[in-house]
């Protein structure tokens, strides 16, 4: 007949390997509960990048996006005047003055035909001050041709280059700014979307006028006066260029960047480790084999992914 103490031995003998089991389970399950409202977020910053078998995580960075757009007022990067840039565009406005911050702003430029180079200065001018967007990337989408890379530049050396090329752009800027913030542009970061709205529309006012001319058929693309456009009411002259990839060209020269990770399924790690290694930006380029704008990445979480996993330390010892 068996002792106590050997029948307690044989139960300890028979659960403890079963708990020991259980104990990782229970703790990852205890960890997603506590955890449970960041976890979206986190889902949305990572993914994973596979470079000839090798998988890497890497953080993605947050985009801005907006439609640009709506039934009242039209597109808002092409065209509204200045009179009708209030109550109609307010649902627009709205993306702008929403609490939180983003990383970048994408800009299509659809062969020239998708932005005046006066919507840009304005509306990168705010994102950067409201919404702390610090690089602006520029692709080209038009006929089969899908998001086509351009380059990417940093939102300091955006708004300094269209200054330098426009002056009379930063000149109605600051005049706006001071009729709807005398304080200054740090009263953007806390500013509702009544007074963007406003900001915007004092704005236009500095760069439009009428226009007295003959009225020509189809001319809303064409630039009817030097350095002015007409909008598609076909009665508004604008200040303002509509910006292709040679005036891209133009007013960033050598600030646009265009350094990126490429066609990364056939990427070495080495190759890979180098170039996140040897880039000076915050983010870099993410772009598919047909030059296909994909993502932005964080440099320095990918720094830190590439160095757990021995690829920076190889590299530099080599």
């Amino acid at each position: 007949m068996e002792s106590t103490q050997e029948i307690h031995t044989r139960y300890m003998d028979t659960w403890i390997p079963l708990l020991q089991e259980l104990v990782w389970p229970f703790t990852i399950l205890l960890i997603l509960f506590f955890l449970r409202k960041y976890i979206p977020q986190l889902l949305g910053r990572t993914t994973k990048i596979g470079a000839l078998g090798v998988e890497l995580e890497f953080e993605k960075a947050k985009e801005f996006s907006s439609t640009w757009s709506n039934e009242f007022a039209g597109d808002i990067r092409t065209g509204v005047k200045s009179d009708d840039f209030s109550s109609g565009v307010m649902d627009l406005m709205e993306q702008f003055s929403k609490a939180g911050s983003y990383d970048y702003a994408g800009i299509d430029i659809y062969g020239g035909k998708a932005w005046l180079t006066s919507r840009l200065f304005i509306f990168s001018t705010i994102l950067s001050k409201a919404r702390g967007i610090n690089y602006w990337v520029f692709v080209d989408s038009h006929d089969s041709i899908h998001k086509k890379f351009i380059g990417y530049i940093d939102s300091r050396s955006l708004r300094l280059q269209l200054s330098d090329h426009f002056p009379f752009l930063s000149k109605a800027y600051t005049e706006a700014l001071l009729e709807v913030f005398p304080e200054g542009e740090n009263s953007l970061k806390a500013a509702d979307t009544w007074q963007i709205t406003q900001l915007v529309q004092q704005f236009l006012k500095g760069i439009q006028k009428d226009y007295h001319g003959v009225r020509i058929q189809g001319a809303d693309r064409q630039e009817i006066e030097k350095g002015w456009v007409l909008l598609k009411d076909k009665v508004t002259l604008e200040k303002a260029r509509f910006l292709d990839i040679n005036e891209l060209r133009t007013i960033c020269g050598e600030w646009i960047l265009s350094d990126a990770i490429r066609n990364l399924e056939n990427t070495s790690k080495e190759n890979l480790a180098a170039k996140i290694l040897l880039c000076n930006e915050r983010l870099i380029a993410v772009l598919n084999p047909g030059n296909q704008f994909v993502d932005m990445v964080d440099v320095a979480h990918s720094k830190k992914s590439l160095m757990k996993n021995g690829s920076l330390g190889q590299n530099m010892g080599g």
